[in-house]
């Protein structure tokens, strides 16, 4: 008997269902450890052999949860992220982790992108406007400003598989497209995808549309703070589709108070889920989304495919998938 513990908010009979199609195993056990008591959690991963993470990242995997659970030997995490895993105590332990790579690549790219569109056609504002019975077409066309995409320096900070699919969708924009990123791409890559590579504080000071597409790691935490944000054009916009912590929060909402900045779009945030007392509420030069530029239903389908089909190899004794924490 193998026993799988689930911290995410999946239902544990439709869990065992997927295993059993992918495996034939009906020897398997699974529990579902949500709103459950901390004894009952504690009962639960005594056994456990596999724990399919939570991609809320409100139960983190760390020695506290290992230490309750001897024998734990794989940890699947169902998204891409993994912030609230400690990889070293993982691997110090023995416990392989995975998560799901690639699965949300193309619809964060196009998040990024319409963030962007409805920040240069004040769309938000459009439609309250609109639906308040306020015909705002002159204010909006003299006054405001409502601006194309197309032209535009767009400035990509992260050329990984994220910036990179945001660049191919840029193209039909007919955008100057300028990135950074620590390891610069050779130039075949740079022609394919019609991008010029710049050292980013080239990039902030030129770029019309600046978007976030890197880890937080302590390089990049606060990439983005007054310093760097002084360097944009006042009708400048940035979009963070990474990580929250990537820009300084209180720096932006100045900047944007002030009107240095023409306006920024956020799905991340230091916070979430977001502090009612966040800085950056309230303001009109803003679009904000809760979290889920990579969460379509599509999204979610892969993922779980990903996932399930991982746990599905560990259980038939294959070695897993996208390990994050090899110990060679």
């Amino acid at each position: 008997m193998s026993k799988i513990v689930c911290l995410a908010p999946v239902p544990a009979p439709i869990l065992s269902q997927w295993l059993v199609s992918q495996t034939g195993r009906t020897d398997v056990a699974v529990a579902s450890i949500l709103d459950s008591t901390e004894d009952a959690i504690e009962q639960a991963l005594v056994n456990a052999e596999i724990v399919l993470g939570d991609y809320t990242f409100v139960r983190p995997i760390g020695e506290a949860l290992l230490a309750r659970a001897p024998q734990l030997k794989f940890v699947q995490q169902p998204s891409v992220g993994y912030q609230h895993i400690d990889l070293a105590a993982c691997r110090t332990r023995g416990v392989a982790v995975s998560n799901t790579p690639g699965v949300n690549d193309a619809t964060v790219a196009e998040h990024t992108i319409m963030l962007a569109l409805m920040l240069l056609r004040q769309a938000i504002y459009a439609h309250a406007k609109t639906s308040a019975g306020q015909w705002v077409q002159h204010e909006l066309l003299w006054q405001r400003g409502i601006y194309e995409l197309q032209g535009k320096h767009y400035g990509i900070i992260g050329m990984g598989r994220v910036g990179r699919e945001v660049a191919k969708r840029l193209t039909g924009f007919g955008t100057k497209n300028l990135y950074c990123d620590p390891v610069r791409l050779n130039s075949d890559v740079e022609q394919q995808l019609g991008v010029t590579y710049k050292p980013l504080e080239h990039l902030l000071k030129v770029s019309d549309v600046v978007s976030l597409h890197v880890p937080l790691t302590e390089s990049t935490r606060h990439m983005i703070g007054s310093e760097q944000l002084a360097m944009m054009k006042f009708n400048a916009i940035l979009i963070n589709v990474a990580r929250g912590e990537c820009v300084d929060e209180q720096a932006l909402a100045e900047r944007l108070k002030q009107k240095k900045l023409a306006g920024a779009g956020l799905d991340v945030f230091s916070e979430e889920p977001i502090d009612p007392a966040n800085p950056l509420l309230g303001l009109e030069n803003i679009v904000l989304t809760p979290h889920l530029a990579g969460a379509t239903a599509e999204v979610r389908l892969r993922i779980i495919e990903v996932a399930v089909g991982n746990v599905a190899r560990v259980l038939r004794g294959e070695s897993p998938h996208f390990v994050l924490n090899p110990t060679d």
